[in-house]
């Protein structure tokens, strides 16, 4: 009898199933971007912007099983948490060599475009030489990329974004903010400029000071923010949690209240 030969769709189909690419797991995505706000965050409030990335197996973006602390340790963590509140940048500054980090450099060069450019001989190029195929890389930033000079400006991230993806175009990479930049937050065009970060890498956001929680940004909806507004529990603890991150606006809020003159 001669031999049973598979046809050519069933090879197709299984070749297809090898190749697709893992999806982020948000809950692992949460403990991993907790994981920097308790022990990375530098410690100079209010201004506590910066950004970080990483580059960690696949499994620390998928399994809810993992630990971030066995690719990134606390004693590493605490040593980029010193690096960032000196005001200086991480490049590959851990025993891992895994995590590049910084602060902004002036109000015209951000934390971001530090790490991204120049394309090609840029932080960011050195974690992805570093990085394996079957890795996860995670960009974080405390704020998301303001519009006029992060996405829009003469200083956009959109290259250096791009030159990540063509390095990486079947890896698994994560880009991550945590609040909209406050003097965003009431743009209508919010969510078609969150597009453009979209379109170059996922788009995700966390936020929360004590408890975070993740999701999927949907940036083809016609909402202002990253944030899914119907719920409304997330929206009260997304502005909770903006409003601590800026007191600048609760004393407008107090300024406010006290213009209206809210007296019998």
């Amino acid at each position: 009898m001669a031999p049973m030969v598979a046809p050519r769709g069933l090879i197709f189909l299984c070749l297809l199933q090898l190749s697709v690419q893992a999806n982020v797991n948000t809950a692992v995505l949460t403990k991993m971007i907790q994981y920097f706000n308790n022990n990375v965050q530098p410690k100079t409030k209010p201004d506590i912007q910066y950004a970080i990335a990483i580059s960690v197996p696949e499994k620390q973006c998928t399994d809810e099983t993992s630990s971030i602390e066995t690719v990134f340790s606390r004693e590493d963590a605490e040593k980029v948490q010193t690096i960032l509140t000196n005001g200086q940048t991480c490049e590959l500054c851990t025993n891992s060599q895994n995590v590049i980090a910084a602060r902004p450099k002036s109000d015209k060069i951000h934390a971001e475009y530090v790490l991204l450019y120049p394309p090609g001989n840029s932080p960011m190029d050195k974690l992805l030489e570093k990085a394996k195929d079957n890795d996860c890389v995670v960009f974080y930033t405390y704020n998301s990329p303001c519009v006029t000079k992060c996405i829009d400006g003469e200083r956009s991230i959109l290259e250096g974004l791009s030159n990540w993806k063509n390095k990486r175009n079947q890896g698994l990479n994560v880009f991550v903010f945590h609040i909209v930049w406050h003097k965003d937050v009431w743009r209508s065009d919010l969510s078609e400029e969150f597009k453009k970060i979209d379109e170059k890498v996922p788009l995700y956001q966390c936020y929360g000071a004590e408890r975070m929680n993740c999701f999927k940004c949907r940036v083809q909806q016609t909402t202002s923010y990253c944030l899914d507004v119907q719920d409304k529990k997330q929206s009260l603890n997304y502005f909770l949690d903006l409003i601590h991150s800026y007191p600048e606006l609760v004393d407008f809020a107090r300024q406010l209240l006290g213009n209206l003159n809210l007296t019998k």
